[in-house]
């Protein structure tokens, strides 16, 4: 299942059974396991506040049978409509019977349950889809956003599915090949079978059946490595026996479906074929979204999003933060002295860092995070469902993902990499986008100040918004400057010494040691810098406290 593990039981989901003893049974557990419930009796009702309502639903659960209208004929509805055709629907139903489980999944349905299932094989069950439902969300605002961008048609249907099947026992993987062959998409996939002592690393298939043992057993369980990844294939996991434990263990690992060899041939079929739909519906939305960033909203150096797309992005992300009340964080990161970089090593060098870091933030980044090149060497990261403490968290992972890699010269010469990082969250420090991007950039700044390769979080009232214009000529403003200046030159060429010298003779009045100084030192040998660089700083630091006591500059010794 394309889905993230980290997003929880949090919610929203829409209940509809016409009796309110079982709504408010249901919806009670619901709500309890921190979900936010909106329940109603009328199917009528229901249809209108998920197609439009102002706030859309992660989850649908209908009741099956309903005198003004029933379960299927409300999904055949909202699968008709565009606002609800991608959120997932659990069928809710006091039958047992094969024939009501084909028609619901027929219908459109993603799954159902019995009134009388255990609460804790419901809540395992809703928290799946739930998941489901906010990546199908993700991913259908990042192809809005594209498609704003792009003004792209829709992507083309998918191709031919392809199923496979890894089973320990051959009869149980040939009755499952007949199963799937007789699906409604019975005639529209490439099927293969596989023993489980042929171990892959990875699928391109679009439906994986496969044995309980194979999938949550032994040292590589298939749903480790596949359950909760938007690339990975739907899974279908088939259990020798009803077990409610082992069920709830494989959905909340990212199984799809869960199901026995006591599952009736019609059932099994129909199950597989609502597998093989939604995962199509999934890869189609991840096909558009990836067609439109290949030709037009990429950057072309590093092949992350570009600034376009990033804006375009962020807009529908916080607006999509705003309707369902959850947080949001955005990451702007600067890679340190990257002038350095340039300068010394070549702007070969300086292509090369910026391939390098991109390519690290996007492997550490999750599948639906945005990372976005946002100009020169400063880099931005939509982190959707993600509050402040976790958007901290994810930041360090970032920095620590470049602290340590090196970049070389063509000519010789080297030098390390190091990112800083400013974190701000919705709706902890800002209400609207431009304060969110102001602040947070504002927190990058700090993150410069205090030394660089670190991450500083938006401190708000504490910080200016913005850093003082680098134009002001006073000794306070220079000497920060040349602070900057000198912790980019820890093994930097005598230019820079002779640069920083400069700024600081021109910053002091004509017959005072600091214009002596500072006088020699720019026409100084490498021998001797270290000396005077020391020097230097202690009459750097002379300035800055006869500066906040108000002394006079020409006192300055």
């Amino acid at each position: 299942m394309a889905a993230l593990n980290t997003l929880g039981t949090t919610g929203r989901v829409l209940l509809v059974d016409d009796s309110p003893i079982a709504l408010e049974a249901i919806g009670s557990r619901l709500m309890e396991s921190g979900l936010d419930v909106v329940m109603t009796t009328s199917p009528r009702e229901s249809l209108g506040l998920a197609t439009e309502g102002s706030h859309p639903f992660d989850l649908i659960i209908l009741d099956v049978m309903m005198p003004e209208m029933n379960g299927h004929e409300l999904t055949r509805r909202l699968r008709s409509n565009t606002r609800t055709n991608n959120t997932p629907i659990l069928l809710l139903t006091s039958l047992d019977s094969t024939d009501d489980r084909v028609n619901g999944l027929v219908a459109g349905a993603d799954d159902f349950f019995t009134k009388t299932a255990p609460d804790a094989e419901m809540l395992a069950r809703v928290r799946s889809f739930i998941s489901l439902g906010k990546m199908r969300a993700q991913l259908q605002a990042q192809h809005e956003a594209m498609a704003r961008v792009m003004r792209e048609p829709e992507a083309p249907t998918p191709p031919q599915a392809r199923v496979e099947i890894i089973h320990h026992m051959p009869v149980v993987s040939e009755r499952l090949a007949r199963a799937v062959r007789g699906s409604p998409v019975g005639g529209e996939f490439q099927l293969t079978q596989r023993a489980p002592s042929q171990r892959m690393a990875t699928s391109d298939a679009d439906l994986l059946v496969v044995s309980y043992a194979v999938a949550l057993e032994g040292d590589q369980p298939l749903l480790k490595r596949f359950g909760f990844d938007e690339e990975a294939p739907a899974i279908l996991v088939v259990d020798e026996t009803e077990s409610t434990s082992r069920r709830v263990m494989a959905f909340d690992a990212g199984a799809d479906d869960y199901l026995t060899l006591q599952t009736p041939m019609a059932e099994l079929a129909a199950r597989l074929g609502s597998a093989l739909r939604r995962q199509r519906r999934q890869r189609q939305l991840r096909t558009s979204r990836d067609r439109a960033m290949l030709v037009a909203v990429t950057d072309p150096l590093t092949g992350l999003y570009n600034r376009a797309y990033f804006h375009e992005a962020l807009g529908v992300e916080f607006r999509r933060a705003q309707r369902y009340k959850h947080p949001m964080t955005l990451v702007l990161l600067d890679l340190d002295h990257f002038k350095q970089v340039n300068d010394n090593l070549g702007h070969t060098a300086g292509d090369q860092a910026l391939r390098e870091v991109s390519q690290r933030l996007r492997q550490t980044a999750r599948s639906t995070d945005v990372v976005a090149r946002h100009g020169g060497e400063e880099f931005a990261m939509i982190l959707p469902e993600t509050d402040l403490e976790h958007g901290l968290i994810a930041a360090e992972r970032f920095r620590a993902a470049v602290d340590g890699a090196t970049v070389h010269g063509a000519r010789g010469g080297s030098r390390a990499l190091t990112i800083s990082a400013g974190v701000g969250c919705y709706p902890a420090h800002a209400t609207s986008m431009s304060e969110l991007i102001e602040l947070t950039d504002a927190a990058l700044y700090k993150a410069k100040r205090q030394g660089r390769n670190r991450v500083c979080a938006v401190s708000v009232g504490a910080e200016p918004a913005v850093a003082p214009p680098a134009s002001t000529n006073t000794p306070n403003s220079v000497l920060e400057r040349l602070r900057r200046l000198l912790a980019e030159d820890v093994e930097g060429p005598l230019t820079a010494t002779r640069t920083a010298a400069r700024m600081l003779h021109e910053a002091s009045a004509p017959g005072d040691t600091l214009h002596t100084i500072t006088s020699q030192l720019r026409m100084s040998t490498d021998e001797v810098r270290q000396e005077l660089l020391r020097l230097m700083d202690e009459l750097s630091r002379a300035v800055l406290d006869a500066g906040r006591t108000g002394a006079p500059h020409g006192e300055q010794k």
